[in-house]
């Protein structure tokens, strides 16, 4: 089965987007994603490098931020691992050097996931210098980890969803994942994934995005800015 039936339809570029491949898959969803991991282990990464060693409340928020991101990848992974990876390796087996690396990319940041947990953990727990070095190298190697990844998938990856994915499926998983988070969920998961967006993103998904997400987003966003505003400082 192949979406070459089904008419191309526009990608949103986002900073740090490796490529927008053209397709009948709206892949914003996946996009906007990609932009949060990059976006806030970014800042995770220079806000423990600075955070005072005293200010515990502002630690303990930042470790809980961390735990956020890393539940949205692994919801994120997950649902590539047990549905995307499986589907292309039946109906694309020529890519499927592509797909082993890609899955082994997952593997590889799971290593440095469980480190920063790990890590954040210790420091929020006893705050020391030693334990700030451990925990900085740790986001970084994360991110560096991560940030292949994502590029890696967005020029390759990207590309056999497009051809072997149908739009029905592709939304299919759009409401599998919707229904893992649950409301409570999708209260923190819409204002983190439209957080800092540049403008013409930002009009482009006032005129598309589904009318009761932007309502959720209305009604959360700016609660949501003034606790980001905190953590980054």
């Amino acid at each position: 089965m192949t979406a070459t039936r089904h008419p191309g339809v526009p990608q949103i570029v986002l900073p740090g987007q490796a490529a927008a491949v053209p397709g009948p898959l709206d892949m914003t969803n996946m996009y906007l994603a990609h932009y949060g991991f990059r976006r806030d282990l970014g800042r995770l990464l220079v806000a423990a490098g600075r955070v005072g060693l005293a200010d515990r409340a502002r630690i303990t928020a930042l470790h809980e931020h961390l735990t956020w991101v890393l539940l949205v990848l692994h919801h994120h992974h997950t649902a590539e691992d047990e549905t995307v990876w499986p589907r292309l390796r039946r109906r694309a087996p020529e890519a499927a050097e592509v797909i082993d690396a890609l899955e082994a990319e997952h593997a590889e940041a799971d290593r440095w996931i469980g480190e920063s947990e790990t890590a954040f953990a210790a420091f929020a727990a006893r705050p020391t210098e030693e334990g700030r070095a451990r925990l900085v190298t740790a986001l970084r190697s994360l991110g560096d980890v991560l940030g292949a990844h994502l590029a890696h998938e967005e020029t390759e990856g990207i590309p056999l969803m497009m051809a072997h994915i149908t739009p029905e499926e592709d939304a299919e998983g759009h409401k599998g994942i919707q229904k893992e988070y649950g409301l409570s969920g999708m209260l923190k998961l819409v204002p983190w994934i439209t957080s800092d967006l540049p403008p013409e993103v930002e009009e482009h998904l006032r005129r598309t995005a589904p009318k009761g997400l932007l309502l959720v987003n209305r009604l959360v966003r700016r609660r949501y800015e003034r606790r980001m505003a905190y953590l980054w400082g």
